[in-house]
């Protein structure tokens, strides 16, 4: 059998003995060079099509082993074989073998890019192995992965969209919104594609298109609790509080057991001083999460407004335990710690919340 690709080799070098070398050392068959050992004598002429017909019946018996060594002989007569290629590339996906599955597949690909087992067999080795690598905490060696697939499937709509939210998910928003895109025109109305374009761009802060995205998507999926929530966080952004309000009301009503909405709605009443209307909504969050930074706070806030500066102390000083890098809840901690008489530990929280600020402001920059 002929050697991997360099480009392949390479790949699979990093891949597995970053994520894999122990799992794969206890799986992996004897490599085909040692198999190729083992077939029949040079003297026997091989026939490609005659060998992978012997390994479909002995992979029917159960034997895979046997299987592999059929095929091996088989890719050594002619590397380039579609059926052999294929047999042995199904051969190691069943197996786990993912990125030597995928270099059988390409193997085929490179020579017709339309062959719909190739294709098939491709998509599913590259995102089994992508999800391997992100399970065990790589979601770089994930990223290569996808990238590397795209290469022999650069029109498939499915890679691109893993690939598209694995892009955003590590921040690299060109990459990603390039190629949510490429798969949007390839599949215009698929709401998987069109949720993760709207993800994406609220991330950048590209609201008009993002909430046309998430909009779109909402019309096929009305009953995603979801994004609704995540339709009423970007009209938040956008200033737009009566459109967020109906949005956050709509997730719950959708999924009452939650806490963000409630968390949004209780923010949102606080800030507009209808401090009557935030507490049971933020006493809801607080009976699910106790340790909710955003909502410890906001309880803080009305306590310290209704100037009962001890229990405004009890919760502010939950919400900078819990949330540390929280600026408000740092600096209503500040302004009731002096209130209380505690002037040198309120300086120090007033100046945690100034530096937290301008590191926020730093990193809008």
């Amino acid at each position: 059998m002929p050697r991997l690709a360099p480009a392949l080799a390479c790949f699979a070098f990093t891949i597995l003995s970053c994520l894999f070398t122990t799992r794969l050392s206890a799986h992996t068959p004897q490599p085909l060079a040692a198999t190729q050992t083992q077939a029949a004598p040079a003297s026997a002429p091989d026939d490609p099509r005659s060998l992978t017909a012997q390994a479909a019946l002995e992979l029917q018996d159960g034997h895979a082993a046997d299987a592999h060594v059929l095929l091996a002989r088989a890719l050594a007569a002619s590397p380039n074989d579609p059926a052999a290629n294929l047999a042995l590339g199904d051969l190691l996906l069943a197996q786990q073998h993912y990125p030597e599955a995928m270099d059988r597949f390409e193997t085929v690909l490179a020579i017709d890019l339309r062959n719909q087992r190739a294709r098939a067999g491709e998509l599913q080795a590259a995102t089994r192995l992508a999800l391997q690598a992100r399970t065990s905490g790589h979601p770089d060696a994930a990223l290569l992965c996808l990238e590397h697939a795209r290469s022999s499937l650069p029109d498939d709509p499915a890679l691109l969209l893993d690939l598209g939210i694995q892009a955003d998910q590590l921040g690299q928003y060109p990459e990603a919104e390039e190629v949510l895109e490429a798969s949007l025109r390839l599949r215009p109305s698929d709401p998987a594609t069109l949720y993760a374009l709207g993800r994406l761009e609220t991330d950048e802060k590209h609201l008009p298109s993002a909430e046309a995205h998430l909009r779109a998507y909402l019309a096929a999926r009305p009953d995603d609790a979801t994004a609704h929530f995540g339709l009423g966080h970007l009209l938040v952004m956008e200033q737009r509080i009566p459109d967020a309000t109906t949005e956050f009301k709509r997730s719950i009503a959708l999924q009452p057991v939650q806490t963000e909405s409630y968390y949004q709605l209780g923010q949102i009443a606080t800030d507009l001083q209808h401090d009557d209307e935030a507490r049971p909504l933020l006493q809801k969050v607080l009976a699910r999460d106790p340790s909710h930074g955003g909502a410890l706070t906001c309880m803080g806030v009305l306590a310290f407004r209704a100037k009962d500066y001890p229990e405004a102390r009890s919760f502010l000083a939950r919400a900078v335990s819990s949330s540390p890098t929280y600026q408000p809840a740092h600096y209503y901690y500040g302004l009731t710690l002096a209130r209380l008489g505690q002037k040198s530990a309120s300086d120090a929280e007033l100046k945690i919340a100034v530096d937290l600020a301008h590191r926020a402001q730093q990193n809008r920059e």
